[in-house]
């Protein structure tokens, strides 16, 4: 679920809140207490938690996005291209906080392009050519040019070995 750029930080807070099964009239000050807590710890920079997200940078938007959806204790994370666009600070934001929630058992799957980031961030990696699994990989044993065999239509074999595309 994304954001609602016309509303603030803390009416963002509370799109949450449905999974908790509320009555009909919404209690705020969790909300406003969970929006202060990510701008303090997330360094999100913003005028107050009463501003609308659309007035804020795509690097502070991604924090709060990201901060509510850990706050919700996930067991799985979907991101998809998470630092595309932001500044290096906010990418490195990004990349502690999702390392952060892999130390804790979170299940990410990130879904990404640049290979150094998913060499370092990642465990394992799959490759998709044309829609077509070439493999996936252990990150630690791969190196950018299997990738880039694997990223041209090469299938890795059962011996972890790139095999030709005939």
């Amino acid at each position: 679920m994304g954001l609602v750029a016309s509303m603030d930080l803390t009416h963002n807070m509370l799109l949450k809140s449905y999974k908790e099964g509320k009555p009909v009239i919404l209690n705020r000050k969790p909300a406003r207490v969970l929006a202060e807590k990510l701008v303090d710890t997330l360094d999100i920079s913003t005028p107050s938690i009463s501003t609308p997200v659309r007035k804020l940078s795509g690097g502070n938007v991604q924090k709060v996005l990201l901060g509510r959806e850990i706050q919700s204790n996930p067991q799985l994370l979907i991101t998809a291209y998470p630092v595309r666009g932001l500044d290096i600070n906010s990418s490195y934001t990004i990349y502690d906080l999702l390392n952060e929630q892999k130390k804790r058992g979170v299940a990410i799957l990130f879904i990404g392009e640049d290979l150094d980031v998913l060499l370092e961030l990642c465990d394992r990696i799959l490759v998709l050519c044309h829609g077509e699994n070439m493999g996936i990989v252990d990150a630690g044993k791969a190196t950018k040019e299997m990738l880039g065999l694997m990223m041209t239509g090469q299938k890795l074999g059962r011996d972890g070995e790139i095999n030709d595309r005939q």
